[in-house]
């Protein structure tokens, strides 16, 4: 059914869900677009491992319950991953539309003019757009985390207490949130709904029992120590000053705005339109924003659980983050008095946020950086197709996740070994065995420097090439792949 337009979408023929479902279409089908024309997958990490882990899970059924992985991506994932990583980029299209249809669900909850903006601050900001192309966490934690709040914010506070249970096993940040949200149910008395907090750790609890034998599974078998030292740690405005590169410049001010507005509600209580909303807004909303990124900053700045400073985490946020934009366009319109000036004033921004992601900035668009295919992947083929060319492929061992894609390996199975085994002397590899080193997985997380290798003198060099991560100027860096055989 649809809802009558309020005064604050007067000018405006379309009712605004007709409006929404219309954005909402165009910009899902234009990432469906983008999921099939793209040749990057994000990054070349994390974003290819979690894939991994879905695409063999049925081959290995512990992937399910696997801490580092996250059970609930690898249980959304794990069909699709069937038909390969495009298909699992269409899953996070779909994943993205769900979290920018409850961002505009959320912002209908608290009555803020031109809800159907939150959908497209959501598909500007251009790290979440870019996110969707890859394996990754992040989209299924920011639709668990948005749905959550939406639906307390619809006064279903219960059903939101269920599906937030779940955030712990799309992302260890879950553990925090759930505080987050367990202090809105006891500051708004809604003792019912806090024993539905526990249902998802409850529910992986009992099936630990049968692969790990442990309820307890979730924490001891983390993957992510207290301490990391090969990680390192960084500065506590960090996360913070990279935001814009997240959701571009224009939604960083409107964001900040949305902030200040919140505070002077806060401090002026006679000033608050649904007083009954205030508070799961300041709390689910604005809570959870400051304590995700605080709690990155703690981390990054410490240098703890596992920690490698890594910005894209602020995507799980994106949803949140368009609510308090949308507040700070609300924040500007009220300098206006005219209901069609503050129309204008709401399209000159919508422009401005769509227009950044195309103005050349770094944190903008760049097809080849973002859509086309790293130098480093384009040296994995090109060492696969050497490999492959030398007959049936022996055992294999490398440390770069994306290789085993043109390699056709499964990287859990018996026909690869982890780069430690180059150097484990308890853990021999057979004669004939390929060792793919790279200068990146190989010598940070295999702790195998290329001169191991040189000098042994039970190894010999097949093939090596290397070639400029930025290949518009070759002068920089380059990526470099090496084969050696075992002799």
């Amino acid at each position: 059914m649809l809802v009558p337009r309020s005064t604050a979408d007067s000018g405006f023929t379309l009712p605004a869900d007709r409006r929404a479902y219309g954005l909402l279409l165009g910009l899902f089908l234009l990432s469906m677009v983008v999921a099939f024309l793209t040749q990057g997958t994000y990054d070349s990490g994390d974003s290819i491992n979690h894939y991994l882990y879905a695409r063999y899970a049925f081959e290995h059924p512990i992937n399910f319950l696997e801490s580092w992985s996250k059970p609930l991506v690898v249980e959304l994932m794990a069909g699709p991953a069937q038909l390969g990583l495009r298909a699992v980029m269409l899953l996070q299209c779909v994943l993205v539309a769900g979290s920018a249809w409850f961002a505009y669900s959320a912002a209908r909850s608290l009555r803020l003019p031109w809800p159907w903006l939150a959908i497209l601050f959501c598909y500007a900001s251009p790290d979440y757009f870019r996110i969707q192309f890859s394996g990754l966490t992040e989209p299924t934690f920011s639709l668990v985390l948005i749905a959550g709040v939406a639906l307390a914010l619809q006064g279903r506070a219960g059903v939101g207490a269920a599906v937030i249970s779940f955030l712990p096993f799309a992302r260890s940040e879950g553990f925090i949130l759930l505080g987050v949200y367990g202090f809105y149910l006891l500051v708004s008395r809604n003792w019912r709904a806090l024993p539905w907090l526990g249902l998802g750790f409850v529910l992986y609890g009992v099936a630990g029992l049968f692969v790990y034998q442990d309820f307890l599974w979730v924490f001891t078998h983390n993957a992510y120590p207290v301490r990391n030292e090969s990680y390192g740690q960084g500065k506590w405005g960090h996360f913070l000053i990279s935001l814009p590169n997240t959701v571009g410049w224009v939604l960083y001010g409107l964001f900040w705005l949305g902030g200040l507005r919140m505070l002077w509600k806060w401090a002026k209580p006679a000033t608050r339109l649904y007083p009954g909303k205030f508070t799961a807004e300041l709390l689910l909303v604005y809570g959870s924003v400051v304590v995700f990124i605080g709690a990155h900053t703690i981390f990054w700045a410490l240098g703890i659980f596992g920690s490698f400073g890594l910005t894209r985490v602020l995507c799980c946020v994106v949803p949140l983050v368009s609510l308090i934009a949308l507040r700070g366009v609300e924040a500007l319109t009220a300098l206006v008095q005219s209901e069609q000036a503050r129309n204008r004033v709401r399209i000159g921004l919508a422009v401005a946020v769509v227009g950044f992601l195309f103005c050349g900035a770094r944190a903008a668009f760049r097809w080849e950086r973002d859509f086309g295919r790293p130098s480093e992947q384009l040296l994995a083929d090109e060492a696969a197709r050497w490999a492959r060319s030398q007959g049936a492929l022996p055992h294999v061992v490398f440390h770069h996740p994306y290789l085993a894609l043109p390699l056709q390996v499964d990287p859990f199975g018996a026909q690869h070994s982890p780069m430690p085994a180059v150097r484990e002397q308890s853990w021999p590899l057979p004669v004939g065995t390929l060792v793919f080193w790279d200068d990146w997985y190989a010598v940070m997380e295999g702790q195998v420097p290329l001169e191991t290798l040189r000098n042994n003198p039970h190894y010999r060099l097949r093939w090596r090439r290397a070639m400029p991560r930025n290949r518009r100027k070759p002068t920089a860096d380059s990526a470099r792949i090496a084969i050696f055989e075992k002799l």
